[in-house]
């Protein structure tokens, strides 16, 4: 019975390790330069995108893990009656956890940084040995802050100590959580280096999968602008342009000197030609693409499929909020409010998945679909917003047209927001996440048995906790400014989903291409490809 459970724990967990495999090297062949394309740049942004999405999809192998051990009734299955047991169990997950976290931060402060800075400085024709050089020497900045990460890990966390008022019943039931587990100080050292880059990475996720979580069922439901009228739009403005330039060519022929203030004008008018006439024939391109002309068949898929996300999107967005207004209303500390369940006010999404816990393997598509739409919606973000230095944009993405350092910072973001998904994750359904579905049978005063679901305010040796839950809730006792931040971040991405949802629905519709302006256009042209750039 034991191999079954676990089986049926991981068998899951190994197909979606071959989707995510498939899924990684497909997006960054998808995105990078197709004239250019670099397979070491290949090759290394798929394997962060691997790793930082393996660390994801743990989780509900973790809690499926933990739910398995226990019956209905509130008993533990034959073969997780010993604690012993049930701790080699989640050993294995536990590895896996600190094994990809160690390798987040080799990928994300040693391997991509490297590279980073090594196509940095080809722009300047230096020798190989030369760019080398260079980019070890920026790389090594890198290193000496995560060396600085892990010596600070060591001291840190264990200089944590319990608050002076213990008298609250809250605090007791949060310290209940906290005393039954303790780490070492390698395991404090990776906490801490991790949980350090995934403050960046939740800064990030409040940003971007704040604005693509609702962004992309709109889009999908408000579609794009009329192609036809596009078009004629294009046609005109172009028509007026090249009007404009035929007069004042005509106004100084060949023989007559043009004045520098004419010529400059000239200049203009023949650059916003040229960008009016890739437009043009992007948007011819799009007309006559197949998939355009098919637009009847599948606009209504599109419609249904963004009304379905939407309402999903406004499910996160309501569980998220009362959560965090449960944490307000029973507070108990500013160091622990991290750590603070749900108790009074419902969470949609948390009742809803631990309600599908009876029916495997249905609770674990729900939370890998909750997943999936947070990493999916984090990149619609980051191509529609870019990436971006205060008011200058530094990279934009564009299918086949992403340079080496451009897709390399985005594989770099996407590890910082998959590790801070974890944590999003804890703050958004804190019971699932940390105890699965599991049971627990009480014996009241008149001797009767009584099942009631595990929750954070139950103190009791009878509900086993998910790895994930006890490396959250163990190092943001220890470090309570973290869980603070990350409480105050969720606040944010509350916050810019509203801001993102009006945007999105008083601004105009998506263009049916990715329209130049004159300053893309020159900045896009020592580096162009022949094909016009498509939405």
């Amino acid at each position: 019975m034991l191999i079954l459970a676990s089986l049926g724990s991981w068998l899951p967990f190994a197909i979606v390790t071959l989707f995510i495999i498939f899924f990684s090297i497909t997006f960054t062949l998808r995105y990078q330069q197709r004239r250019h394309r670099d397979y070491l740049v290949t090759f290394v942004c798929s394997i962060s995108l691997i790793i930082a999405l393996l660390t994801a999809s743990l989780l509900p192998t973790d809690v499926i893990l933990v739910s398995f051990m226990k019956n209905p009734n509130g008993t533990f299955k034959e073969g997780t009656q010993n604690e012993t047991t049930r701790d080699h169990i989640q050993r294995y997950v536990e590895i896996g956890y600190y094994v990809l976290y160690g390798l987040v931060l080799v990928m994300a402060f040693l391997v991509n940084p490297f590279l980073f800075f090594y196509y940095e400085e080809r722009e300047e024709q230096e020798k190989i040995s030369r760019r080398i050089c260079a980019a070890l020497k920026w790389t090594a900045g890198f290193l000496i802050f995560l060396i600085v990460l892990i010596i600070l890990g060591i001291f840190v966390p264990q200089l944590a100590t319990l608050p002076s008022d213990n008298s609250t019943s809250e605090w007791e039931n949060i310290k209940y959580l906290i005393n039954h587990f303790d780490s070492s100080r390698i395991e404090d050292s990776i906490s801490f280096s991790i949980f350090t880059l995934s403050i960046i990475g939740f800064f990030l996720l409040t940003v971007y999968t704040g604005y693509g979580s609702i962004a992309c069922p709109l889009f999908l439901i408000r579609g794009k602008r009329s192609a036809q009228l596009q078009h004629q739009t294009i046609q005109e403005q172009l028509a007026d342009i090249q009007n404009q330039i035929k007069i004042l060519r005509d106004r100084y022929p060949r023989r007559v000197k043009m004045p520098s203030r004419e010529r400059h004008k000239l200049e203009e008018l023949e650059q916003k030609e040229a960008v009016l006439s890739r437009n043009e024939e992007s948007i011819k391109i799009v007309r006559r693409s197949l998939f355009f002309k098919c637009r009847f068949i599948y606009r209504p898929v599109q419609i249904i499929l963004g009304v379905l996300l939407f309402l999903f999107a406004l499910l996160i967005f309501i569980s998220l909020l009362l959560s965090n207004i449960n944490k307000c209303i029973h507070f108990v500390s500013i160091k622990h409010i991290f750590a603070q369940g749900n108790k009074t006010l419902p969470n949609p999404i948390d009742i809803i998945i631990t309600w599908t816990g009876k029916f495997y393997p249905v609770s674990y598509i729900v939370l890998s679909l909750l997943l999936i739409y947070i990493i999916v919606t984090s990149l619609f973000g980051l191509q529609q917003l870019g990436i971006w230095y205060f008011w200058v944009r530094m990279y934009r993405f564009s299918r086949g047209r992403t340079k080496p350092q451009a897709i390399l910072m985005l594989s770099s973001l996407m590890m910082f927001i998959v590790v801070a998904i974890n944590a999003f994750v804890y703050l958004l359904i804190p019971q699932y996440s940390i105890y699965g579905d599991q049971y627990y049978a009480s014996v009241v005063n008149n001797a009767t048995v009584i099942v009631q679901p595990c929750t954070q305010y139950v103190t009791t040796d009878q509900c086993e906790m998910t790895v994930m839950g006890r490396i959250i809730l163990r190092f943001f006792y220890k470090v309570w400014f973290f869980g603070a931040v990350y409480f105050f971040l969720s606040w944010l991405f509350l916050i810019v989903f509203l801001i993102s949802c009006i945007m999105k629905i008083i601004r105009n519709r998506e263009s049916n291409i990715q329209e130049y302006t004159v300053e893309s256009f020159l900045e896009d042209d020592d580096d162009s490809e022949t094909e016009p750039l498509i939405q």
